[in-house]
């Protein structure tokens, strides 16, 4: 990694090389990996050890060679599991951590197994922790399945307004283009009526005006993946309730930091 950072401060990585995105650094028992980047950034915190699915360390480099730099894994960390970060000039290459990639493939094989003519589905939730990267996540996932033909909106609900701003500022650093936030209920009808905004950011108290102004609106009929933040509070009340309803043709996934089981619920 050292050595990395000097070739970088040095530019060495030129020509052919400078479209590198992920640099790797291999010992026989130890590997890491991270998003390319420039001297000034360089931080070796970000340099991640991979892991398997049941969380174990993958130290050996054949291994890590098997499954992390393999075809077509190699394209798809460098293309599914990476994203720039910031405004434009100053952005900054990301790549995934283990875990998100996992959630990510998760979620996405979820909703290719979902026949929508059923109506509801209820694909799960993410279990996430603060400071492991939910909102890169959830972005990744939601570009992901808008790459899907068949999915018309992706609709991010949070529940209260200022995340509502932060996680629509956070999206828009992602992808300009992609994303629309919404300041009143007008504005959350333009962008699900848009077709340029596959992906909408609003809260659950304007989703519910909006499904209270608009009863029979086309976009129920569409085939929509519905994203719950903090999805152990949204998942309960007459708003939750009246979304499900108005929905015909649905995938609902959420993230939680907070998951309630039997033992921890008000009720158990």
């Amino acid at each position: 990694l050292n050595q990395m950072h000097q070739y970088i401060a040095e530019h060495q990585y030129g020509d052919i090389y400078s479209t590198l995105q992920i640099l790797v650094a291999m010992t026989p028992n130890n590997v890491r990996y991270m998003a390319n980047t420039t001297a000034d950034r360089f931080n070796k915190d970000f340099a991640f050890q991979w892991q398997r699915e049941d969380n174990r360390k993958v130290r050996n480099w054949k291994e890590f060679s098997d499954l992390f730099l393999s075809i077509p894994m190699a394209h798809r960390m460098a293309t599914n599991y990476m994203i720039l970060d910031g405004t434009p000039n100053k952005q900054t290459l990301k790549v995934m951590r283990p875990y998100q990639v996992y959630a990510t493939q998760r979620v996405i094989e979820k909703i290719k197994a979902t026949d929508f003519e059923l109506g509801h589905n209820k694909i799960g939730y993410i279990w996430h922790t603060t400071g492991s990267g939910k909102t890169l996540t959830s972005f990744k996932t939601a570009r992901l399945e808008t790459e899907l033909d068949y999915i018309d909106k992706v609709i991010f609900v949070v529940d209260r307004k200022d995340l509502d701003y932060q996680t629509m500022k956070e999206y828009q650093k992602f992808q300009p283009n992609s994303v629309n936030g919404s300041n009143n209920t007008k504005e959350l009808q333009r962008s699900i009526e848009e077709n340029d905004d596959r992906i909408v950011v609003t809260t659950i108290q304007k989703l519910n005006k909006f499904i209270t102004a608009n009863p029979n609106h086309q976009i129920y009929d569409k085939k929509c993946v519905l994203i719950f933040d903090e999805c152990h509070r949204s998942q309960f009340g007459k708003a939750q309730k009246r979304i499900k309803k108005a929905f015909k043709q649905y995938a609902l996934f959420g993230f939680t930091g907070t998951p309630i089981f039997p033992e921890n619920s008000l009720t158990g």
